[in-house]
């Protein structure tokens, strides 16, 4: 039977491989020509209803057994309503009691074809993580000899001038296997001086990027000469005894062998755990996919390439590895050279010299990324073509090169991170990856974080935008837990990702959002992304990303390449073009003096061409490979190229400063503070996304290098295309439009069809708005100024210097010296300055590894500075901490005085000055209930207003329209040279609606609840304990009159919700009007108000922890093992009634009953905006 299933998925990728061709096709088609699709309304037509692939996506998590039929039909269902295009299917355990259906088993086999069944159904797709866990590929089909491995060594000491013949020590064992590589004999060094940092140099134990040869003095004594070494593997029997003639003298004998490292798959499920596979073999991934990957593929054999479409491997975890079966072979195979007589360096001995040393190493290291990257990642992809499935991969963590490993995906991912500053570390080199292959979806395990039910729409709205603007095309949300079970806020990933369910109390609403992020992603995987500057990330392996921040902050952008694209490099007319059609002004060298002959010859192969290239001039070549021969050849092709100026050591800065030629995106006269963007272009269109993620509106001139098109404002958020009225070309071949950018809203500036002689150029407006307010209920919590350390830093300095014993310094670089994580889901580092003596060191450790100081009796050892977390590019060296000062006070008296726009800079200190380069005020404050946290740095503006409405214009046809809160007097030119001016003089105020309202709310499985508000507070200070508890939906109610006067085409009418906690549906006059779900809560009521009296509703969603915490104060009716639930009560598990009063149940304890509640409902003030319309002559 199995074999008549194989030969039915080899049949069916047989009949289906062009369907296959064409899914492929689809992630490097750019989709924008309109005669390619037949209609000249493509773009507008798939904004309005965005494409499958432009949709999100989730992980589907499947913990510890807990699966269900129904549940499987609630998910995707729910999944189909919401816009939910995939479900990525992982199974992992996380602690929870068992749930009876062991992975792989046949009552899990059933379920996962019921699943696929359903998504057929829905015309969803469905993906699966290779393996149970999350990492990596492994499974009890694993056995030791298939396991990853890694080289030990024992070694004694032989004297000479006798027979010897004895048992060699057995190297360290793992798992009762291991083989022997060699065994080598060598005259004892003299000196006792070893390799320092051969764990991470051989990939033994750490792992680190960019390492290169290190080039100190080693003292000849302590190096053994490579001709002196013996090969006596022809004396070692298979009983492991030596049986050999010593030559006179002292001699090492050295015993190498392979054993597994022992790492297991993680966290995986029951049935599914086992070892991980061997990285570098293909017979061990074979077999991996044999036992773990084959038989879901057996099961699904109808729906693989259609409903099934996706293999994913996710991010590396699984530590380090340095050897496999073969592995001498393959080394001389890609180096060129026999390894065997520079092993001993493995065992922590120079050989031949100190740099030779090192040279080995760097081969070493690049070898085993090398056979990582083609045994492992390129097998497990042809096996998945092979198969009919496109292979998904998060190349990144390994002891591999990035860039190398990622270019074998079909959809390379990344990953980032809520709950605290975004590094993006991974998305722009995942995204460069996909730009070089010519791929349009560049896929994200999006909002990884901390779990809690607290985070919405509109919280993840702003880091997803930053995203977006890193390259990311496609969101797969971290995570939708699977819900066997409709008791809701129902099962957890632990504390880990963003709870993405069904259960949410905003699932629904959560539609809104969805629809947003297919709009956006359908015009990001548009054409090709636009970036002048290609980064070189050296030669080394392991390598990740060398990231550049200054570029993007000058206003251009760049791609990031690895060496394994270098070579398909050319030069069309001075620019630098890959086989994909990506093309770039420049080409920046790392900062490094080490580069292999090959490498500076296609640089001089580039140069010669036209290309332009920076950077530091090599010296030599890092690698064995040809020495000594290799670093002549660097040098003399390197001397030619510098000398001549054809490449220049000068930094990108200087460069895009020096050449000419205008930023792809700049603000006019403006601070671009918390402005991000990105560009791609198609045939017939450049699409600009322009983000804004600050909470403060702006009102900005934007300026893009594109000439003689036409600009459009696309809003995703409500689908509407608009035409500015106002644009203006510039002599630099760039167009200046202006633009409103709301609290942290973002759009589209696309630029499409040619110039029109008639629109407006120029327009200057003296406004006259209504006085400023105060944020509502405003209360300054805290406070401070100064020069603060960056975000994700702590100061570790007193800790560090408290574990100085006996004037040395011995521990471990992990978050105990702050008892915090500092970069959540980030790999941190520790940062040390200190003096020993008159002499001033610095020391750099990444997290978990030794910090080891030992002054030697050269003086005291004092630790000046110490600095603990993630650090950014820019963060050079130790950063110091400084004094930081309270000025709540100040700010508090600034706001007493009617300043509500309060200037950032030294005068808060009123009298002192902050120390520090980069001073910042960072502001706590809450405004109806809401806290926020704000950073403006100095020379900013901290906003305290309460923000009013901005005139616009916008063109609707042949018609340039005003639209205005408020009187303002308009002075316009049109670009056929006609100036006009226009004077509003009066502008109606705004409506304000009745303080009471009527709301009504059900808890689960309660009678409805009815209350008349006499005002809008929020629920969580109700003294009604229902609703102070309340999570869910509740109904607002109330009536107002419109005045006829602006119920007429000569007005524009807007509701204002004000603060709402957190998501408003509206509904006016019995018609559903939309749903708003980030700040502003402003939605046009245009086609919806009418004169005299209107109804409104306003149904409000709040989050889960306020029920949570109010559970949390009745009896519980399950039990809990700390924070995790520890066994399924029967009331769940079978048809029973559920006995108390609690209505949740959550998998993780997040809130207890003394938790903080969460401000919940319609805040207010609720007012309509009245505009003024005015046609434009």
């Amino acid at each position: 039977m199995k074999l008549f299933v194989r030969l039915t998925c080899v049949l069916f990728f047989l009949v289906h491989s062009a369907e296959l061709f064409a899914q492929r096709n689809e992630q490097g088609s750019t989709g924008e020509h309109t005669a390619t699709h037949g209609t000249e309304t493509f773009l507008e037509d798939h904004f309005a209803a965005p494409p499958a692939e432009a949709r999100a996506r989730t992980w589907w998590h499947w913990l510890n057994g807990n699966i269900s039929r129904e549940g499987i039909r609630a998910d995707l269902e729910a999944m189909k309503r919401v816009g939910i295009q995939e479900a990525q299917i992982f199974n992992v355990d996380l602690g929870l009691p068992f749930g009876g259906v062991e992975y792989l088993s046949e009552a899990w086999t059933a379920l996962l074809q019921f699943a696929a069944s359903e998504a057929a159904r829905l015309d969803l797709e469905l993906s699966f993580h290779n393996s149970a866990g999350w990492s990596s590929s492994g499974g009890p089909w694993i056995d030791a000899e298939h396991a990853m491995q890694t080289l030990v060594h024992s070694e004694i000491t032989v004297q000479g001038d006798q027979q010897f013949s004895a048992p060699l020590p057995m190297p360290e064992t793992r798992m009762d296997f291991y083989r022997d590589v060699a065994v080598l004999a060598f005259p004892k060094p003299e000196g006792d001086v070893t390799i320092k940092g051969l764990d991470y140099k051989m990939l033994g134990d750490r792992i680190r990027n960019h390492v290169l040869p290190e080039t100190k003095d080693i003292a000849k004594a302590a190096i053994i000469d490579r001709n002196e070494i013996i090969d006596l593997r022809a004396h070692f029997t298979d009983a492991g005894v030596l049986d050999w003639n010593v030559p006179p003298g002292e001699w090492i004998v050295l015993r190498l062998g392979h054993t597994p490292t022992g790492t297991m798959n993680r966290p995986a499920v029951r049935g599914g755990q086992g070892l991980e596979c061997d990285k570098m073999s293909k017979k061990a991934v074979e077999r991996h996919w044999e036992g773990g990957v084959q038989p879901i593929i057996d099961a699904l054999s109808d729906y693989i390439g259609r409903t099934v479409k996706s293999c994913l491997i996710d991010s590396y975890e699984v530590g380090a590895t340095n050897w496999t079966s073969g592995f001498e072979a393959e080394f001389k195979r890609l180096r060129g050279y026999d390894c065997l007589t520079y092993l001993p360096t493995l065992a922590g001995y120079y050989v031949g010299s100190g740099e030779v040393s090192e040279r080995f190493l760097w081969d070493f290291r690049r070898t085993i990324g090398d056979l990582i990257a083609e045994n492992y990642y390129a097998r497990f992809s042809e096996l998945c073509h092979q198969y009919g499935l496109t292979f998904s991969v998060e190349p990144y963590w390994g002891p591999f090169d990035n860039m190398q490993v990622g270019a074998t995906g079909d959809i390379v991912m990344c990953e980032f991170w809520t709950g605290g500053y975004p590094f993006f570390d991974s998305p722009k080199f995942v995204s460069s990856i996909a730009h070089l292959k010519g791929n349009s979806i560049v896929g994200a395990e999006s909002f990884t974080g901390i779990g809690g039910w607290d985070e919405h729409p509109a919280v993840l709205k702003t880091i997803g935008d930053k995203a977006w603007a890193q390259g990311i095309t496609r969101f797969i949300f971290h995570s939708y837990v699977h819900q066997p079970w409709n008791v809701a806020p129902g099962l957890a990933l632990s504390y880990h990702g963003t709870e993405f369910n069904r259960l949410n109390t905003w699932w629904e609403q959560g539609k809104a959002y969805m629809d947003y992020i297919g709009r956006s992603q359908f015009l990001l995987q548009r054409g090709k992304a636009v970036a002048d500057v290609l980064v070189f990330t050296g030669e080394s392996s392991p390598n990740d990303a060398l990231l550049m921040p200054e570029v993007k902050q000058m206003g251009f952008d760049y791609d990031l390449l690895g060496v394994n694209n270098l070579y398909d490099l050319r030069v069309e007319n001075g620019n630098i073009v890959t086989p994909a059609g990506g093309s770039y002004r420049v080409l920046v060298l790392p900062e490094q003096e080490w580069m292999r002959p090959e490498t500076v010859q296609k640089l001089a192969e580039l140069s010669g061409r036209g290309a332009k290239i920076i950077g530091p001039k090599p010296l030599k070549s890092p690698s064995l490979s040809g020495y000594p021969a290799c670093d002549k050849r660097v040098r003399s092709i390197a001397d030619k190229l510098w000398a001549t100026r054809a490449v220049q050591d000068i930094s990108i800065v200087d460069f895009l400063n020096g050449h000419g030629g205008p930023p792809d995106f700049t603000v006019e006269g403006e601070d671009n503070d918390g402005l991000t963007f990105i560009h791609r272009k198609t045939e017939a269109a450049h699409i600009y996304f322009v983000a804004n993620d600050k909470r403060q509106s702006k009102s900005v001139s934007c300026r893009f290098r594109v000439t003689n098109k036409t600009p459009e404002i696309w809003d995703a958020q409500t689908g509407e295309i608009m035409q500015p009225a106002v644009w203006n070309e510039n002599p630099d071949g760039t167009t200046t439009v202006p633009v409103v950018l709301e609290s942290e809203q973002a759009i589209f500036v696309v630029f499409r069809s040619v110039v029109e002689d008639d629109h407006i150029t120029r327009l200057s407006a003296v406004a006259q708005p209504a006085a400023a307010e105060k944020l509502p209920q405003l209360e300054i919590l805290s406070a401070e100024y100064g020069t603060f350390l960056q975000e994700g830093l702590v100061d570790v300095t007193d800790k560090v210097a408290d574990a100085v014993v006996d004037n040395e310094l011995n521990i471990r670089a992990t978050r105990h010296f702050c008892d915090c994580d500092p970069a959540m889901g980030y790999t941190k580092e520790f940062r040390i300055e200190y003096t020993i003596g008159d002499s001033l060191y610095r020391l750099s450790e990444m997290e978990r590894d030794s910090v080891n100081i030992d002054p030697g009796g050269k003086g005291e050892l004092v630790i000046r500075k110490a600095v603990f977390g993630k650090f950014l590019p820019e963060t050079r060296g130790v950063p110091g901490q400084f004094p930081v000062h309270d000025v709540s006070s100040a700010i508090g008296r600034k706001l007493a005085s009617g300043a509500f726009d309060i200037a950032v800079d030294d005068r808060l200190l009123e009298g002192r000055e902050a120390e520090g380069r980069s001073p910042e005020l960072r502001i706590t404050y809450s405004t109806a209930g809401e806290v926020r946290k704000v950073v403006v740095p100095a020379g900013g503006v901290l906003k305290l207003s309460d923000e009013k409405p901005f005139h616009k214009t916008v063109r609707k046809g042949k018609e340039d329209i005003l639209l205005t809160p408020y009187p303002l007097q308009l002075t316009y030119e049109r670009g056929n040279g006609i100036s006009n001016e226009l004077i509003v003089g009066s502008v109606p105020n705004p409506l304000a609606l009745p303080d009471s309202w009527e709301l009504s709310y059900s808890q689960i499985a309660q009678d409805t609840h009815h209350q008349t508000l006499q005002r809008l507070t929020s629920w969580s200070t109700a003294q009604d304990s229902i609703l102070r508890y309340f999570s869910g939906t509740a109904s607002y109610s109330t009536s107002f009159e419109a005045p006829p006067n602006v119920v007429s085409p000569d007005y524009s009418l807007e509701l204002d919700l004000g603060s709402v906690q957190v998501i408003a549906e509206v509904i006016l006059n019995g018609q559903e009007v939309g749903v708003l779900w980030k700040p502003p809560f402003r939605i046009k009521l245009d086609g919806y108000l009418q004169s005299g009296k209107n109804s409104l509703a306003v149904n409000v969603t709040n989050l889960w922890p306020n029920r949570l915490i109010g559970d949390a104060r009745l009896p519980a009716d399950y039990t809990m093992n700390k924070n995790m639930i520890e066994e399924w009560p029967g009331w769940l598990t079978t048809p029973a009634a559920r006995p108390g009063r609690r209505t949740t149940l959550a998998s993780y304890l997040h809130y207890h009953e003394d938790s903080e509640l969460k401000p919940s409902g319609l805040l207010g003030p609720v007012k309509v905006n009245i505009y003024r319309r005015v046609v434009l002559d």
